[in-house]
């Protein structure tokens, strides 16, 4: 039986002569040997890949490669499949890919990116099919998709609030201190990978609105200018406030150390064991800062005295009554790469400051009981939560009056 690749030529014989003919049918597709490289290297100690994130959403891409292994006189198409499903081509819905491999022998490039952990090294497997999902399987190549698992972020309420040289802070310790870590998954993964090496963990830690701060005076007295006429009077409010607002969720971090809430080696380093390698890594361990807002509380507040014609007359002194702050914070276990600086967060914790000078019993911060998974997005870009606060005030609180004459 002969076959052919082209349809047949029109017979110019006559009926007889065709049903003599042998039958001709299409040659079968023919496929050569296939060879796969993960992140474009023959090397497979680099053939890792990282499982992609969820908050915020984004998949980790690896670049690699296809090729003939013997020059030929057809380009085949083939088909990349993932039997286990661990690995996408390199989309959320990217479950295969076809491409045209060079005839040459030149390399034919794709992406992968991890759907799914392995559970063991080399697990995910890629396949190479000659011209459909389901046709002969040419080449394949193992590959790891690493993950994290023992994620933590451990908040832990410090020192007590109180009113000291004039600052309103916390006293006998810092008002929160955090510790955060993970450990790299599976087991044997080899941390000096490319797609590892530059991972480590870290905190991030956004500011809630609404977020309010108060200070408030009362009790004014004057002291009057010189030269000022008798029976001159000055009307003020009886107790006045000053207060500080944010309206809008935001990153609660410094320019040097952003995205994350604290970095070592930075301008604005709190703790020097702020980013850490992930634990099952060499040095690998808890990453730990701490967090300790406080504010002015002087025990005076003036103001110019002004007569009812708008005159200033003298110095209006009030006396200090407390500051209160009521406040929230949610605070993420991350995965910091220090060469992209892209995060993901593996873990989550919120707590609060509602504390009051004058309040009874200890003013502390109060963290949630347990850590979670994460359920919203962290803010990384845009305004950090101390330039997005807006102060108003001095106010008047409720509608008492002192007036004074001289």
């Amino acid at each position: 039986m002969s076959c052919r690749r082209d349809p047949a030529p029109a017979s110019s014989g006559h009926r007889a002569d065709r049903r003599c003919d042998d039958p001709v049918q299409p040659c079968p597709l023919h496929c050569p040997p296939l060879e796969i490289e993960v992140n474009n290297t023959p090397a497979t100690d680099d053939d890792y890949v990282q499982i992609k994130c969820t908050f915020p959403p984004g998949r980790h891409r690896v670049p690699c490669r296809i090729r003939v292994r013997n020059a030929g006189p057809e380009s085949p198409t083939i088909v990349l499949t993932n039997p286990d499903g661990r690995l996408r081509f390199p989309g959320d819905t990217d479950t295969t890919k076809t491409l045209s491999v060079p005839a040459n022998g030149s390399w034919a490039s794709f992406e992968i990116s991890g759907e799914t952990g392995s559970n063991a090294l080399d697990d995910a497997v890629i396949e190479a099919h000659c011209q459909t999902p389901t046709g002969a399987v040419l080449a394949t190549k193992t590959v790891t998709v690493f993950w994290f698992d023992q994620a933590q972020i451990g908040v832990t309420a410090g020192g007590s609030y109180s009113v000291v040289a004039g600052r309103f802070e916390p006293v006998g310790g810092n008002a929160v201190n955090y510790s955060a870590q993970a450990r790299l998954r599976p087991a044997g993964a080899r941390c000096a990978a490319p797609q590892i090496a530059n991972l480590r963990i870290g905190i991030l830690q956004n500011g809630l609105a609404p977020a309010t701060r108060t200070l408030r005076y009362d009790n004014p007295t004057i002291g009057w200018s010189s030269g000022v006429a008798p029976g001159t009077t000055v009307s003020v409010p009886t107790t006045i406030e000053l207060s500080w607002s944010q309206t809008g969720d935001a990153n609660d971090s410094a320019a040097s150390v952003a995205p994350l809430y604290d970095q070592p080696g930075k301008a604005d380093q709190l703790d020097a064991n702020s980013l850490r390698p992930p634990l099952g890594c060499t040095n690998g361990g808890a990453a730990t800062s701490f967090d300790s807002p406080s504010g002015g509380a002087a025990a005076t507040l003036t103001q110019d005295a002004r007569s009812a014609a708008g005159a200033v007359v003298g110095t209006i002194t009030y006396r200090f009554v407390n500051r209160s702050e009521d406040s929230a914070f949610i605070t993420w276990a991350a995965l910091f790469d220090t060469v992209t600086h892209e995060v993901c967060a593996l873990r989550e914790r919120t707590w609060s400051l509602h504390i009051d000078s004058a309040g009874a019993g200890p003013q502390r911060a109060t963290p949630a009981a347990t850590d979670r998974a994460p359920t919203q997005v962290p803010i990384v870009g845009g305004a950090f939560a101390n330039t997005l606060q807006r102060q108003s005030g001095p106010t008047a609180v409720g509608p008492a009056t002192t007036t004074f004459t001289r």
